[in-house]
């Protein structure tokens, strides 16, 4: 089968298992694409994940071959990738960054429910349109702690549309930069890389875990310089001007921290 080519800006680049997940919103406007290999939970191989002698990274433009659509109940983004190496085409800029605006998801709801995971039973039911949400958190912060299997973790702490969220942190570019911060709660801005700049989540379904359900994942953290502004409007990005999200029906599991 013919390998076809897509560009994407990359928005996630994110631990699974061994390898990588990677997932970005594809330049010819067909939204959410997720590449994934033939591998046991198509996990890509670290080295895969990287173009020009390093990993890629949220805001690279990408592109790359894919060989056939492979949706799952609860990742429908899926592509299954041809064997070619990865070309990293750019930056992303101005305009690319708008196209970040048209998918942010203002909630209650994120990828269907109002908690951190949901049932791959009700995905089976009533699969989601997307399993990869992009929003502007309000109230982050960043908490450095210890998971359940004795190793750091970093949680991401915020509101979506006055619904709290507290979500594990699978970027690994952030989970280093947080070694720099003690065990605790620490605001966003004592955490930003560079001051003034705005920052927005990929939040991802992970794989369906032992409890039957699939939990709610920080995949990538963006940051965006202050002088980014949309393609469309001029304005900079911001909660109250992101657009209605999108509905699901899809049912909610009962409150318990995931063991990540």
């Amino acid at each position: 089968m013919d390998a076809r080519a897509f560009e994407i800006i990359c928005l996630a680049n994110s631990r699974k298992y061994l390898g990588r997940c990677v997932a970005g919103l594809r330049l010819d406007g067909g939204g959410w694409f997720r590449p994934v290999t033939s591998a046991e939970h198509g996990t890509l191989p670290v080295e895969q994940a990287c173009c020009g002698g390093r990993e890629v990274l949220p805001l690279d433009v990408i592109r790359m071959w894919a060989v056939e659509p492979r949706p799952e109940a609860y990742q429908p983004e899926n592509w299954l990738l041809a064997r070619n190496r990865w070309e990293h085409v750019r930056r992303a800029g101005p305009v690319d960054i708008g196209i970040l605006y048209m998918y942010l998801e203002r909630g209650p709801l994120l990828l269907g429910s109002r908690t951190d995971r949901v049932e791959v039973s009700a995905l089976e039911r009533r699969p989601l349109g997307v399993s990869v949400a992009l929003v502007a958190p309000q109230f982050l912060r960043w908490v450095v702690t210890t998971s359940v299997r004795g190793v750091t973790q970093v949680r991401a702490k915020f509101e979506l549309g006055r619904v709290p969220y507290n979500l594990v942190v699978t970027d690994p570019v952030w989970e280093r930069h947080m070694q720099a911060f003690p065990p605790g709660e620490h605001w966003a801005e004592a955490c930003a890389r560079e001051p003034g700049r705005q920052t927005l989540l990929s939040i991802s379904l992970g794989e369906p875990f032992t409890d039957g359900c699939c939990y709610k994942l920080v995949a990538g953290v963006i940051e965006l310089a202050g002088c980014y502004a949309t393609a469309r409007t001029g304005a900079m990005l911001k909660p109250g001007a992101m657009p209605k999200p999108r509905e699901s029906g899809a049912r909610a599991c009962s409150q318990q921290l995931p063991r990540i």
